[in-house]
């Protein structure tokens, strides 16, 4: 029929689309908290828990059964990240009645820079694949690291660390919507 949609064989469907959607959402908002567009941090750690957390770490299981590696790691880890993230930023609020001391700034440094440096080596990686906005993507998220690791060693401020997250938020929500599009025959540049 005319105009009619088809929806491709959902068991070769890849969830990357969901994993950079979680990526996308949770560093977009993320991004603008810390570029100072509002003040709502419970509203980033939600996010981070559901979309960066939950969705990447499930998107992760799924490419490990197709035997995708990379994306599978990527996705896991990252997705973990924001899960570690998270109960850093309410382990103090008394999470689980046993609250403890926030963080210090210098190991959020060291947090956030080896976080980078971890990135930075997937990023490599990423040349491989030929998917030029996958490797844009990792750029963002390793200056988005570093900017942070440099914010909490009071080198560098938090709202141009905030934009540069925020960046990394909307290539990704991008890619996932290029993703959801082609699976449909929609080619958008990726």
């Amino acid at each position: 029929m005319e105009g009619e949609i088809t929806i491709k064989d959902l068991s070769a469907a890849s969830p990357a689309a969901v994993g950079f959607y979680g990526l996308g959402f949770a560093a977009t908002f993320a991004g603008l908290l810390n570029s100072g567009m509002f003040s709502d941090a419970l509203m980033v750690i939600s996010m981070a828990i559901t979309l960066g957390g939950v969705a990447e770490v499930l998107a992760g299981w799924q490419l490990w059964q197709k035997g995708d590696t990379f994306a599978a790691t990527a996705f896991t880890i990252f997705g973990l990240w924001w899960f570690a993230f998270s109960y850093i930023n309410l382990a103090p609020a008394g999470l689980f009645s046993a609250p403890v001391e926030a963080a210090s700034a210098s190991s959020m440094g060291f947090f956030t820079l080896v976080w980078g440096l971890i990135a930075t080596t997937l990023t490599i990686a990423t040349l491989k694949i030929g998917v030029k906005m996958i490797t844009l993507v990792f750029i963002v998220l390793d200056l988005t690291f570093f900017s942070l690791a440099l914010v909490f060693f009071g080198m560098f401020p938090l709202a141009i660390a905030g934009i540069i997250t925020l960046i990394t938020g909307i290539a990704a929500l991008y890619l996932a919507t290029a993703l959801v599009f082609d699976s449909v025959g929609i080619k958008l540049p990726i």
